[in-house]
């Protein structure tokens, strides 16, 4: 019995002896263990935000599935110049991110189809400026899943490349926010102004190849009645038929058939040829992304950019 009890004296002090030097341990034991779950915990968190939503871009080989914010820094190397200042990439991001969201928000879906053309290129790198595709990342990253709200729905997130001195008024009670707004600094672009000829024959066999009706070509040469809104842009233009039937082509769908680069031109008929003389380059409504770029050199901020632009909006978090 008193061996045993020597013993048992012995353990009780090695069993005292590991305890006071695990208590001493135990903070630098937790902050590292935690820590490290701590970090796990944030990186699984930004993985699933990250993997909420999905793209399936349409490519030629087939259908690429991409996380959401991935998708929009390849979709801001494409649609925006490569010299663009940084504030100019986030105004557009945020733009990109709402258009998406609206998509998700129509289809109640967390995975939405694209057309995916020109993404091809960013899955091997080929031929992608790494410089130029971080910008991106970093103004995705910098706007923080942001887009632009109007009464707490994701807005019509237009955007186009120059304007013809003004963005136009979309005269539409669902979107009041796309009103005109002056862009005199777009007339200094190098691609304001543009001249496309076309030949009389084509230009009356492109009118017959969209009308249905039966038009005397004489009718379809001179006598279409053009409309143009405020602020310059066409916004259709109509035919009478030997029937006495009017037709009307849109001003998108006309400026799309002639390739003209703007709705916004002015029509001359110089002996046997239809001569537009075009200003501006894309449909007028929303953001001109020339426009954005000269407030960015001029010390504005995205927030700033697109409260311009988008009048009565706000900038909300897409979840």
């Amino acid at each position: 019995m008193k061996n045993n009890g020597i013993v048992s004296k012995r353990t009780n002090k090695r069993d005292a002896g590991s305890f006071l030097l695990f208590v001493f341990l135990l903070p630098y034991v937790c902050a590292c263990l935690w820590g490290h779950v701590g970090e796990e915990a944030d990186r699984l968190k930004e993985n699933d935000t990250e993997e909420k939503y999905l793209v399936e871009a349409s490519v030629e080989w087939g259908t690429w599935e991409l996380p959401l914010e991935e998708y929009l820094a390849y979709r801001l190397c494409l649609v925006l110049p490569e010299d663009c200042e940084a504030e100019t990439r986030k105004a557009q991001a945020v733009l990109l991110r709402t258009e998406l969201a609206a998509l998700y928000a129509e289809q109640r879906e967390t995975r939405v189809t694209v057309d995916g053309d020109g993404l091809a290129q960013f899955y091997t790198n080929a031929a992608v400026s790494e410089e130029i595709l971080k910008k991106s990342r970093q103004a995705v990253k910098g706007t923080d899943g942001e887009i632009l709200t109007y009464r707490g729905d994701p807005i019509r997130a237009s955007y186009f490349r120059v304007s013809n001195g003004s963005t136009r008024d979309a005269g539409d009670e669902d979107c009041p926010y796309l009103s005109a707004v002056p862009c005199a600094q777009d007339q200094e672009a190098p691609d304001y102004h543009s001249v496309v000829r076309v030949e009389r024959e084509r230009y009356i066999e492109k009118l017959q190849g969209i009308l249905e009706g039966d038009f005397e070509e004489q009718a379809l040469w001179e006598e279409g009645k053009f409309s143009f809104d405020g602020t310059g842009y066409m916004t259709g233009v109509s035919y009478m038929g030997k029937d006495g039937k009017v037709e009307r082509i849109d001003g998108e769908t006309f400026r799309h058939l002639f390739g003209l680069s703007s709705a916004s031109f002015e029509l001359d008929r110089e002996e046997d040829q239809a001569v537009f003389r075009v200003k501006g380059v894309g449909h007028g409504f929303g953001m001109s992304q020339y426009a954005a770029e000269r407030r960015a050199k001029n010390g504005e901020n995205y927030r700033e950019i697109l409260a311009s632009f988008f009048f009565q909006t706000e900038l909300a978090n897409f979840e």
